[in-house]
């Protein structure tokens, strides 16, 4: 399905927001200061060339086609991570997974009449297999049929021959794609123009898998904007997390021996209460997404927090992977202010070398996180003063905008926040001089440390309202 019909299909995603109370599109007066301090060349495509007067005549319907837009790459996502676990799943196969390190020796290049295609290896071609006949007898796995959904909207049909082969075709070509990505030159290149690098992934869907280690980098954060007195004990009352992610496999860290399930908005209540930084009555999470599976996933887990059923986390951790002593440290103590430990299943052998612990959160803490559906980037809640966040949120999600979407969600943030209240996000922004939000300092965290080779790990920046 091409982009333009992805559009069309995306119609159905934001229906409901038409209606929803509360939400308002960015009006030109935010996007004007914008438009007047970044290069013409960095606009819109539909918007270049124009006088402001018919930039201003365009603008409504210019942010409500963005809108449709960007919610169609949330189908697109949706397809990378199909695609993610055919390369690391094994709920659906007995072959080996394809850790990122050898991603690259799963797609072969080979030159043929002087063209450069990916060509999939014996690997490759074996999940493949196994990934087909797991999509025609699902047997009740969540993963599968979400990817019989995909399948579905590219009109395949894998339960006959001619199918099959097509789906093979599909699943090749999103492969070599998705392994490209990983592999971007402007990931490893820090002379990349900084344009590209801080919107590396702008052409691409909006996926969203996640995991812990960047719920490690927040609580080092907010440990750090404890201690330079940016927030203050027990008055964090109100936060909201923009794309709070669902895991179902991530290239990383991610396994699907258990079912698909979130992590931050939890982990965000875990780190404040620990740091002592939560409000006395508690903290509310608003957790805004495009995702219909996203927003439904959290009313399932809310339904049955209201009939007293906690909510399981799986945390797995891999053996072979060089975690550093903090993140360790961080996933030993993971929720023990929000829950007990919960008793879960051994992983099968093909999950390899993992420990994993079992996390049973609350229903009150369940509860205490509400699904909003609001496309940030054009769109924001309209609250009122007292209703405004201490804290927000954003983290792996700005590096999938332009320059000009990333500035029109900075203000959409600014406008949803206090006085003084803070965003961390752990993605590079080019910080406008009309922008309100402005850089008051950041944190820099380590996930893996390996001797011999350069640490993994994040920089988190805190912008200031």
């Amino acid at each position: 399905m091409v982009r333009g019909s992805l559009v069309v299909a995306a119609l159905g995603l934001g229906a409901v927001l038409s209606a929803q109370a509360g939400i308002a599109y960015v009006p030109f007066a935010d996007a004007k200061p914008i438009l007047e301090v970044i290069q013409p060349q960095l606009w819109p495509a539909a918007l270049q060339g124009k006088s402001p007067a018919a930039v201003e005549a365009l603008w409504s319907d210019w942010v409500k086609r963005e809108d449709m837009a960007i919610r169609a790459r949330v189908l697109e996502g949706d397809g990378d991570s199909v695609i993610n676990f055919l390369l690391f799943g094994t709920s659906f196969t007995t072959q080996p997974r394809v850790t990122e390190n050898e991603l690259a020796g799963v797609l072969v290049r080979q030159r043929e009449t002087g063209a450069t295609r990916f060509v999939p290896s014996p690997l490759l071609e074996k999940r493949i297999d196994d990934f087909i006949a797991g999509l025609v007898s699902p047997g009740g796995n969540a993963r599968l049929e979400l990817a019989r959904q995909v399948i579905a909207r590219q009109s395949i049909n894998p339960s006959t021959d001619a199918g099959k082969a097509q789906l093979r075709r599909y699943l090749e070509d999103r492969a070599a794609v998705v392994g490209s990505a990983v592999h971007a030159s402007t990931l490893l290149d820090p002379n990349a123009p900084l344009v590209d690098q801080v919107t590396i992934f702008r052409d691409r869907g909006l996926s969203s898998d996640t995991s812990i280690a960047i719920d490690f980098g927040i609580e080092r954060a907010l440990e750090d904007v404890k201690s330079n007195g940016l927030l203050k004990p027990a008055l964090v009352r109100r936060v909201a997390i923009v794309g709070p992610g669902l895991d179902f496999t991530d290239k990383q860290e991610g396994h699907d021996f258990y079912p698909p399930q979130t992590i931050q908005p939890f982990a965000v209540i875990d780190s404040l209460t620990r740091l002592g930084l939560a409000a006395a009555g508690g903290v509310q999470v608003t957790a805004f997404d495009l995702s219909p599976r996203v927003l439904g996933h959290f009313e399932s887990a809310r339904a049955r927090a209201r009939q007293g059923t906690a909510y399981t986390l799986v945390l797995p951790r891999e053996l072979d992977r060089p975690w550093s002593r903090e993140l360790t440290g961080y996933w030993q103590r993971f929720g023990d202010r929000i829950g007990q430990t919960a008793t879960i299943a051994t992983p099968p052998p093909t999950a390899g070398r993992v420990a994993v612990r079992g996390v049973a959160v609350r229903p009150s803490v369940v509860l205490s996180v509400t699904p909003r559906d609001l496309n940030f980037v054009v769109q924001r809640a309209d609250l009122a003063a007292a209703d405004r966040f201490d804290l927000m949120l954003a983290t792996n999600i700005l590096l999938y905008y332009d320059v000009f979407e990333q500035s029109l969600a900075m203000a959409n943030i600014a406008k949803m926040l206090r006085p003084g209240g803070l965003f961390l996000t752990n993605d590079r922004v080019f910080e406008l001089p009309s922008s309100p939000l402005r850089s008051a300092g950041m944190t820099d965290v380590v996930y893996l440390e390996q001797p011999g080779a350069s640490a993994k790990g994040d920089r988190i920046t805190w912008y200031r309202r």
